[in-house]
């Protein structure tokens, strides 16, 4: 695998330390997997920032603690669901579907993240608000992102901006990842940790252990063009590769019941 650029001048990565995680985990296990609301989260960040253990340090953005929560809010979802999704037809339904007020297209069960124009980011949609024609033409929704308030809404353009949301990579499902791939994956910057679309430049394969996949890729962000090397647990599929999994389970139905037929 390929090494990626050195960090540029700026620091090492933001990173949580081994007491916030602990505390934040514990809270994740009182709230039963689920995310805080917008206060906690606040608090949360106010209270590490102010810690002995930060002075001096990069303080810690409300952003980067409602990430960590909904990233590990994914990593157990997709730890707990081996239900298969059906295949999209496309990402971007067409200017003329009209969005109710959740986060659905109307008459589907189908779940969309957005695009945020004021970092670039992909956040899960919790509701469409309104819509519109932009003075171009295009059609936007009025957005209420998943985990946070009103003052966060924002119009996005529909086609460019809104889709079908990722899925998180869960340990069997490494094998479907290939370079060339586009990708959702969490970027842990030091001032921000968010997700970005990226391409997967190289796979390394290893052996699984009792800490699941311990494979890693080497990803290229398309927003800044940096490189950097990942486990699965950050990246998310997108729908569109949902037919590589069908193959693959088929594939180890098929070997399972030819080993059945041979102990026979």
């Amino acid at each position: 695998m390929g090494r990626p650029p050195t960090p540029s001048a700026g620091g090492q990565g933001f990173r949580f330390t081994q007491e916030e995680v602990a505390e934040m985990e514990a809270l994740l296990r009182h709230l039963n997997n689920g995310i805080p609301d917008g206060s906690v989260i606040q608090s949360l960040a106010d209270r590490f920032t102010a810690s002995t253990a930060r002075a001096g340090k990069v303080g810690v953005r409300p952003k980067q603690v409602w990430y960590w929560f909904q990233n590990r809010k994914y990593s157990q979802r997709s730890r707990n669901s081996t239900k298969m999704l059906p295949t999209a037809s496309g990402d971007h339904k067409s200017a003329s579907t009209r969005f109710s007020g959740k986060n659905s297209l109307e008459g589907g069960q189908l779940e969309f993240e957005a695009k945020s124009a004021r970092d670039g980011a992909w956040y899960d949609v919790a509701a469409f608000l309104s819509h519109r024609l932009s003075q171009s033409g295009e059609q936007e929704v009025w957005v209420r992102f998943s985990g946070f308030g009103a003052r966060d809404d924002e119009w996005i353009d529909v086609r460019t901006c809104v889709r079908q949301r990722s899925h998180p990579c869960v340990p069997t499902e490494c094998a479907a990842v290939l370079p060339g791939d586009t990708i959702l994956c969490f970027q842990e910057g030091k001032h921000q940790a968010l997700y970005f679309d990226a391409h997967v430049l190289d796979a390394q394969k290893r052996r699984h252990d009792a800490r699941g996949c311990r494979c890693r890729f080497l990803v290229c962000y398309d927003h800044d063009e940096s490189e950097e090397i990942v486990p699965l647990r950050k990246m998310c599929r997108r729908p569109e590769l949902d037919y590589r999994l069908q193959i693959l389970h088929e594939a180890g139905a098929a070997a399972a019941a030819k080993d059945i037929a041979v102990d026979r």
